[in-house]
C-alpha cells in the first residue's frame, strides 16, 4: 500500500513540475511574440513618418537629391524630419556657393 502511495504521490510531484516548466515556457514564448509585435509596431511607425515626410517635403528632398554627387538623398534624412531636411539643403547650398570659386572657367590672358 504504501509503495502505491509513494509511486502516485511522485507521478503527481513529475506532473506539477512539467506543468511549471510548461507555464515558463509559454509565458517565455508569449514574451518572444509580444516582443516581436512591438518591433513590428515601431517599424510601420518610422515609415509612417518616413512616407509623411516625403510626402510633405518632395520638393526640398528633390532638390537636396539633384545637387547630391550621388543623386541619393542622404541616409537617415527621412527619419530625422523636417528640420534636417532644410539644414541638409542650407548645407548643400552653403557648399554650393562655396564651390563656384572652382567652378570658374579660367582667365585666359
Amino acid at each position: 500500500m504504501t509503495n502505491i502511495l509513494k509511486q502516485t504521490s511522485d507521478d503527481v510531484d513529475e506532473n506539477d513540475e512539467t506543468s511549471a516548466v510548461t507555464e515558463v515556457t509559454s509565458a517565455s514564448d508569449k514574451m518572444k511574440k509580444f516582443g516581436k509585435i512591438k518591433t513590428k509596431i515601431k517599424t510601420m511607425a518610422r515609415v509612417q513618418k518616413m512616407f509623411k515626410v516625403l510626402k510633405d517635403e518632395a520638393e526640398m528632398l528633390l532638390k537636396i537629391k539633384n545637387m547630391a554627387p550621388d543623386g541619393k538623398i542622404p541616409r537617415g534624412l527621412l527619419l530625422d524630419g523636417r528640420p534636417a531636411i532644410k539644414n541638409s539643403f542650407k548645407e548643400f547650398k552653403n557648399a554650393s556657393n562655396l564651390d563656384k570659386e572652382n567652378e570658374k572657367m579660367p582667365n585666359f590672358k
